[in-house]
């Protein structure tokens, strides 16, 4: 449900970006919204917060944020609050950005690595993504210990897992089916 809300309201504000010709304006002021939100969790649940009036709630955020967004961001943050849709902001934020990268015919990739990839190895992964998908690739790195080692990128809604863990998984399976 929250992933359809993030769509419809990521497409809205994307429209009336392009039209008022200020989209990647508006893609760095939802980064640094969902980044402040990021940061300071109780933000973000006092703005998900039914206790907290919707009022109390749009002078929170003016407070905080007016002098860097534009009018029309912040409007925008004012209707989120209003439809109590101020939740869905960070998946709202991610929806946008794959809206501008489709736009600018780039594609956001993430490779998930047991340890850190070296620059090179980032360079060399985004040039081998790019010629593949025949789009720029914006590639970032996250780790996460537990693929044991090997590579697990996700390229927009495609999936490339070749992780050490899955190929352990596949092998556990198959000694399984094994009749003694």
């Amino acid at each position: 449900m929250e992933e359809l809300v993030a769509k419809r309201y990521s497409n809205a504000l994307f429209e009336v970006a392009l039209e008022e010709n200020s989209i990647d304006k508006t893609g760095e002021e939802l980064s640094f919204i969902t980044e402040a939100l990021e940061a300071h969790k109780d933000l973000f649940k006092a703005l998900k917060s039914p206790l907290i009036k919707p009022g109390e709630k749009k002078e929170m955020m003016k407070n905080i944020f007016a002098e860097q967004l534009s009018k029309e961001t912040m409007n925008f943050v004012y209707v989120l609050i209003d439809k109590n849709r101020s939740g869905a902001m960070l998946e709202i934020g991610t929806e946008y950005h794959k809206l501008l990268a489709g736009h600018n015919n780039t594609i956001i990739a993430v490779a998930t690595t047991a340890v850190s990839m070296t620059t090179k190895q980032i360079t060399e992964l985004t040039e081998k993504l790019t010629k593949t998908s025949g789009k720029t690739v914006t590639l970032t790195n996250e780790v996460d210990p537990s693929i044991i080692g090997g590579v697990f990128i996700q390229i927009g809604d495609k999936i490339i897992d070749g992780t050490l863990k899955r190929r352990l998984t596949e092998i556990e399976d198959r000694l399984k089916e094994v009749i003694i």
